[in-house]
């Protein structure tokens, strides 16, 4: 192990010259107080500045403490401004490594270091985890057992303004050409408005309109055998109609420079009239923020119907989540505690937020404060939870209407080391072609030129893999 960390230390260094001062402000990591054990928690956006993140810790603490029986102090680690995943990438790399860490992105290059737990043994004697977990997300624990995420599958559902979706029309689409007349109508209706937008790429809409265009899994049959569905004639079709949505100003000129946040101020400010959120609280975090900002809220849509219909459900890995550091004195007991938060008491905790501030109880009756809209899981979503009050507005509780209706498996894989470099060359073509292709520089004909070098730079070789992974 001393190997693994003296790795890292040197990778910090050279890192250090592109992240200069990345992680000054990190402590050295604090195993214990006292004969108290000490759990160390690092996760986005659970930062220790904030005073609602402390009060909420110490409930969780006494939680903790009457879940196990004994004694613990729960601390939280401040990641550096800036990106997440590099930022906390780069506080590891310089041997600050937490008990419990949350990883969104970037966890592969540390798990390989041996720096992360294998979590299936303790799923697999966790009646509470059992219970919890989703199938999918087993089979994901199964192909990777390094990440935990309890929550329903990450789908976007498309959610569009009410009052502009009513004035034109209030129809549900259900077709791709549906989803056109729609998007033509509201440009007309606010020329001066984009109908979507999306985060750089076009993943967040892909939900709603790949299924429609045959891309039904990640490797989908075609011609007797399977094939990457980016280099498919699915794939062909969906990319001319973005091309065609772009072409015609539906379709944000922008979408590429995009982050989460400009996108959502996109909506709120009159910019576009969809965009695609998380299914769950994050569809009502939307709706509520747009309420206080235009006195309206939003319409959840369902996936577009075509060759299929649905939400595709990767089982290849977690892409974000919790993992346990190899470097924790505490394995267990820090295995205890996101036992305890998928348990009731847990999920009341995690789900509802700080009792006098985001809800109420009198005479046993709970009652959400208008503070409640501020408030979003920190640990995990467990969709079997059933709480006194429902934890989900009308826009999150349809999301979540369309998951149990729509989502599919797709018996995806992990992409393994040895490939790992040529897929990532070839994820950068896609983006490149697809970019290109969207916005009109390359005209629809070059995909035929995308597919030929996508095999050519080794798409061939895991095609191939695909071929004895999905028999």
């Amino acid at each position: 192990m001393k190997r693994f960390l003296t790795t890292l230390l040197l990778l910090a260094v050279v890192a250090s010259i592109g992240f200069a001062g990345g992680s000054q402000d990190s402590k050295p990591a604090a195993a214990a107080t006292g004969d108290v054990p000490t759990i160390r928690i690092v996760g986005k956006d659970f930062s220790p500045a904030e005073d609602v993140n402390i009060q909420f810790l110490a409930k969780v603490q006494a939680g903790l403490e009457e879940y196990t029986g004994q004694k613990v102090k729960l601390e939280l680690v401040k990641v550096p401004d800036g990106a997440y995943k590099e930022k906390l990438n780069l506080m590891l790399m310089g041997g600050d490594i937490p008990d419990l860490i949350y990883f969104q992105g970037g966890d592969e290059a540390i798990a390989k270091q041996g720096l992360l737990v294998d979590l299936k043994p303790y799923v697999d004697k966790s009646a509470v985890m059992q219970k919890a977990l989703m199938d999918f997300n087993k089979k994901r624990i199964a192909n990777y057992p390094y990440l935990l995420w309890l929550a329903p599958p990450r789908a976007r559902v498309a959610l569009v303004r009410e009052d502009w979706f009513k004035e034109a029309g209030g129809k549900t689409p259900v077709t791709v050409d549906d989803y056109y007349n729609l998007f033509k109508t509201l440009k007309k209706n606010h020329p001066d408005a984009f109908v979507m937008t999306d985060t750089g790429n076009t993943n967040r809409m892909d939900f709603t309109f790949e299924q429609a265009f045959g891309e039904t899994a990640t490797w989908i049959k075609q011609g007797g055998s399977y094939v990457y569905k980016k280099v498919s004639n699915a794939e062909k079709e969906k990319l001319a109609f973005y091309q065609k949505l772009y072409k015609e100003g539906l379709f944000d000129k922008d979408y590429v420079t995009t982050k989460w946040d400009t996108m959502e101020d996109k909506l709120y400010t009159n910019k576009v009239a969809m965009v695609f959120g998380t299914s769950g609280v994050v569809c009502d975090i939307y709706d509520t923020k747009l309420k206080k900002n235009q006195g309206v809220g939003l319409v959840a849509l369902p996936p577009a119907k075509g060759v299929g219909q649905g939400y595709a459900v990767s089982t290849a890995k977690e892409t974000r989540g919790w993992a346990i550091s190899t470097q924790s004195k505490n394995p267990d007991l820090v295995f205890k505690l996101l036992d305890f938060m998928a348990t009731d008491k847990g999920q009341l905790l995690d789900r509802y937020g700080i009792e006098g501030i985001h809800y109420t109880v009198t005479d046993g009756k709970y009652a959400f404060t208008d503070k409640k809209s501020d408030w979003w899981p920190r640990f995990n979503e467990v969709m079997s939870y059933k709480g006194p009050l429902p934890v989900l507005g009308p826009v999150g509780a349809k999301s979540w209407e369309f998951l149990d209706k729509y989502v599919v498996g797709d018996p995806d894989f992990p992409i393994p080391a040895d490939l790992a470099p040529t897929w990532d060359a070839l994820t950068n073509l896609y983006k490149e072609y697809s970019f290109k292709i969207i916005t009109g520089e390359y005209s629809i004909d070059k995909f035929d030129e995308f597919v030929k070098k996508w095999y050519d730079m080794g798409g061939d070789k895991i095609t191939d893999y695909a071929q004895g992974k999905l028999k």
